[in-house]
């Protein structure tokens, strides 16, 4: 697309209406049996496993959906190369952009009105988080992938699973002045390390950033002027509590896309997944709080976006 796409959807933003983005990619890989790697977790499915991620984009786009995020999520450099995959990353970056938008010919859709969202994410070789490269490595490698997904032609970045200061901050330096909206998502929860913690800085779990202090200081000084701010891949609670104090730091446009499920061996089961009743009720409390922005992390799926999809179309 272009930059007309991005300005198209800020200018949506501004008039105050709402979006309705898609769900999860990666469980539901899960859940149509696909085998998820560890070290790479949906990274593989990319080269290997083309045609469900186009049934997934496909459905996403059949419940309604009109902002997607691409299934670039596991393709920074250095999720590739412990795997063996380096050679590839620019191919596999353009890839999963080419998969989403042969979904939306398949499906007849327009993609004027529809926006694809290019994922970089703090996803790291077994989900071991310290084992991200630090310093100018790290920014070298979220710019190359940010400007690969660029040239491929999404239209906006989604900064995914942000949970400190220091990792976020390079996140947004990579993709500030390439000329698209970029998403903050934050996740949240209270008391467990690797996420931004709901206590007060005084309580925060040890090792993790109050999301108060990262908020402040990850949107210190930033033109605002293209940003969104999402809280992600938190459980409904915790959104709830994350929102709750996002308001005090953010007046800007707000997505909101949780997660449901309990993970056991980076495995989500599936029978612990919330209803499309219980995530119909929750979005709708979102939305009246003024959230423009709604989907969802792992475990939802499209049964719940295409309920969502209904409201919003009928609202």
């Amino acid at each position: 697309m272009t930059v007309q796409a991005a300005d198209d959807l800020m200018a949506l933003l501004r008039r105050g209406e709402s979006l309705l983005m898609d769900g999860a990619l990666g469980t539901e890989l899960e859940r149509r049996e696909l085998p998820i790697e560890g070290e790479g977790w949906s990274a593989l499915a990319v080269r290997d496993h083309g045609e469900v991620i186009r049934d997934i984009h496909r459905d996403y786009l059949d419940a309604g959906a009109r902002l997607h995020i691409i299934n670039s999520f596991a393709l920074a450099r250095h999720v590739l190369e412990p795997i063996g995959l380096g050679a590839d990353f620019e191919a596999l970056n353009r890839r999963a952009l080419a998969l989403f938008e042969q979904a939306v010919e398949r499906a007849g859709a327009d993609r004027n009105g529809l926006w694809a969202a290019g994922s970089l994410s703090t996803f790291a070789a077994n989900s071991d988080r310290s084992l991200l490269p630090s310093g100018e490595t790290l920014l070298a490698n979220f710019r190359d992938q940010a400007l690969i997904l660029r040239d491929a032609g999404v239209d906006l970045f989604a900064l995914e699973m942000l949970f400190d200061v220091d990792v976020s901050r390079a996140m947004l330096r990579a993709v500030a002045d390439l000329g698209l909206p970029v998403m903050l998502g934050f996740s949240c929860r209270r008391g467990e390390p690797g996420y931004c913690d709901l206590g007060p800085r005084s309580d925060a779990a040890p090792g993790a950033v109050a999301l108060g202090d990262a908020l402040r200081e990850v949107l210190d000084g930033v033109d605002s002027s293209r940003l969104i701010v999402a809280i992600m891949h938190s459980d409904f609670e915790s959104t709830d509590r994350a929102l709750e104090m996002l308001r005090g730091y953010w007046q800007g446009p707000v997505a909101i896309y949780p997660n449901s499920g309990q993970f056991v061996d980076l495995h989500l089961q599936f029978d612990t997944v919330s209803g499309e009743d219980e995530f119909e009720q929750a979005a709708a409390r979102w939305l009246q709080q003024g959230v423009q922005i709604v989907g969802g992390c792992c475990g939802i799926g499209p049964s719940h976006i295409r309920r969502l999809g209904g409201r919003l179309t009928h609202s």
